[in-house]
């Protein structure tokens, strides 16, 4: 019997390095339907935590895209680390999306994923959201826009828990490099928790945050992410800003995990309709 691994169709994968964070980025990208035979520009939608969620986010778009149309033809950039094990995503996330250091969270997943596996090179290291940014900023966005037919004034940032977080971090830090935001579960609670601190310095410096922006929660998971989702919501709102598009959804009677595949789906519609 002939094996081989499975391939999503129209997508090819590829690693690139960082200088800037000294490391492999194991990229997945897909086109849309008919990108080979077209000379068009398509929005550009990049998905964080790909080596988790990659697969979901996929279909969503194919499905949401061709033939119902309920959203346009997208070209999907997942980020991921090359991995040995689910522990090197775990190593990376937490590095990654997280805007400051938390000595105590990184001691936490270096006990557990020592019991969990038998390696012995693992370290985690928190407060690397800055250098991430940069590494996007610099690095992967104008390798994406030099090698793939993709708008310069149509991007999109996806996380979902931690790396909704960075989402966040990202908008309160430079919204204009992206114009489509969605946040599920977004980690807020994060060091007490910086990104309200983040908010609030956005606000006090900046009359306008131009960006769409949903942001979504599970009806059944921990109390503190629906709480703080709402009241970063409430705080945006308050603002007044004239160019914010900010929709919100509490998904009832699901759980954190359960919560990706709807809010994911939900996010598309939401950010991509007119």
């Amino acid at each position: 019997m002939k094996k081989s691994k499975v391939a999503l169709f129209e997508t090819e994968t590829i690693v690139l390095h960082s200088k800037i964070i000294d490391q492999d980025f194991e990229l997945y990208i897909s086109f849309p339907f008919g990108y080979s035979k077209s000379d068009k520009t398509y929005p550009v939608l990049f998905c964080l935590d790909a080596n988790r969620y990659y697969g979901i986010i996929y279909d969503a778009v194919k499905i949401l895209s061709k033939p119902s149309k309920e959203i346009p033809e997208i070209l999907l950039v997942g980020i991921g680390y090359p991995m040995k094990g689910l522990e090197d995503w775990v190593i990376g996330r937490q590095r990654d999306y997280t805007p400051t250091s938390k000595p105590e969270q990184d001691k936490y997943w270096i006990d557990r994923l020592n019991k969990e596996t038998d390696r012995n090179d693992l370290n985690v290291q928190s407060g690397g959201a800055d250098k991430f940014f940069t590494f996007l900023r610099e690095e992967l966005i104008p390798y994406i826009e030099s090698n793939y037919r993709v708008s310069t004034s149509d991007r999109a940032l996806m996380g979902y828990s931690l790396s909704g977080l960075f989402v966040l971090h990202v908008l309160f830090q430079n919204p204009n490099i992206f114009q489509r935001y969605f946040a599920g579960s977004p980690a807020i609670d994060w060091d007490e928790p910086f990104v309200l601190k983040r908010e609030n310095d956005f606000a006090v410096a900046n009359e306008d945050l131009s960006a769409k922006l949903f942001m979504s929660a599970a009806g059944v998971e921990s109390k503190l992410y629906i709480d703080n989702m709402k009241k970063m919501a409430e705080l945006l709102r308050s603002r007044d800003y004239k160019n914010l598009e900010l929709e919100t959804h509490i998904f009832e009677n699901e759980t954190h995990s359960s919560c990706l595949p709807c809010s994911m789906s939900r996010a598309l519609r939401v950010l991509y309709k007119d």
